[in-house]
């Protein structure tokens, strides 16, 4: 395990980089309760030829797990290839999954394979599934009845035996509902579903990631850092990450980059997004919410003939506000003008309730 040591020199307190952990052919971090809960589901799935569908917020690493499926699977010898749907047109995207015969459109100069030929014996994973065409959606459904498909333009029917990996980072079967995919095709892509959760949700994976992709930046960065400081990975879990994985590693590369006089990534160096207000909201103790009540003021008089207020135990929502307030101050070291950024206000008005609690002992 990573633990935290006492460098002689003037490094302080930080974590160091490990080489070991993760290894280079074991990129999945399974420190936390719920990745280990994934990877088992993950494994067991691997072993069968059965379709998969991978569900989670984007950057969470859908597609890294997508790999260690196809690694685990009898297919491993053979090809892993992969499309996002998301990222052509519905032409396109049609002659991506089934090739096309030369001079079937224009453009078309030659006779071209696509993934799903490409990957016979293997393994193909349909990224972002979600937000293919519902037309197209009824071909992929006839390709996976039949295990065959027609090139575009092309009258030769081609068998193919591929294992088929989806993801999405929508609720597939709300959007069912919604009218925005088959339901037919999603009984097909969902046999076996594994949803992955979000970063903010596994914090435990966090600081071994941090440091698994922190030295891989370093090194690809050519700067000579040994790990990174006990209050920068604190920070770190302290984060919402509504990017995942993917802005952890962004916020890495840009920590590297600017740690070019340390030898640690430090607090100093991180650029964080500031957090929504709805963060700070959620981060209110659970006594304050379960204490919530309504009450209504016969004494003061409304346009409904009555004032509703809204009380969480003593505190008005006035106090709330307050609470608000000074935890996204405190999650910025007490910068006035960045707080004021996060929540949508300006920095006279924090600077008024910072005097006001002042003056009410608060």
């Amino acid at each position: 395990m990573v633990s935290s040591l006492r460098s002689d020199s003037e490094l302080g307190e930080f974590f160091p980089f490990d080489p070991s952990e993760p290894s280079e052919d074991t990129p999945l971090v399974l420190q936390d309760p719920k990745t280990r809960r994934v990877f088992r589901l993950a494994k067991s799935v691997a072993e069968t030829p059965s379709t998969v569908l991978l569900s989670g917020e984007s950057g969470v690493g859908k597609e890294v797990f997508a790999r260690f499926i196809h690694q685990q699977s009898p297919r491993h010898e053979d090809v892993f290839l992969g499309v996002n749907c998301a990222a052509f047109s519905e032409s396109l995207l049609e002659s991506e999954l089934f090739g096309h015969e030369k001079g079937s459109f224009s453009g078309a100069a030659k006779l071209r394979a696509g993934v799903f030929e490409r990957a016979h014996g293997g393994t193909l994973l349909l990224d972002e599934v979600s937000e293919m065409p519902l037309d197209l959606q009824t071909k992929l459904l006839r390709v996976i009845q039949e295990r065959g498909f027609f090139r575009v333009g092309g009258s030769r029917f081609i068998e193919v035996d591929v294992r088929l990996i989806a993801t999405t980072n929508r609720n597939l079967k709300e959007y069912v509902k919604q009218g925005g995919f088959r339901h037919d095709l999603f009984y097909r892509l969902n046999v076996f579903p594994i949803e992955i959760p979000p970063l903010r949700e596994r914090t435990e994976d966090i600081l071994p990631l941090a440091l698994f992709y922190g030295r891989r930046l370093a090194e690809r960065c050519g700067r000579n850092l040994y790990g990174i400081s006990e209050e920068a990975a604190n920070r770190l879990k302290a984060y919402h990450f509504p990017g995942n994985v993917r802005e952890l590693v962004n916020i890495l590369e840009r920590a590297v980059i600017l740690c070019h006089d340390s030898q640690v990534i430090d607090v100093e160096h991180l650029i964080l997004d500031p957090p929504s207000v709805e963060v700070f909201l959620n981060d209110l103790s659970d006594s304050l919410i379960e204490s919530t009540s309504f009450e209504v003021d016969d004494d003061e008089q409304s346009e409904n003939g009555f004032l509703l207020q809204f009380r969480a135990g003593d505190q008005l929502l006035t106090d709330i506000r307050r609470d608000v307030i000074l935890k996204t101050l405190d999650r910025f070291d007490g910068n006035q003008k960045k707080t004021a950024e996060a929540l949508g206000i300006s920095a006279r008005t924090i600077r008024n309730k910072l005097k006001d609690y002042d003056e009410r002992g608060d």
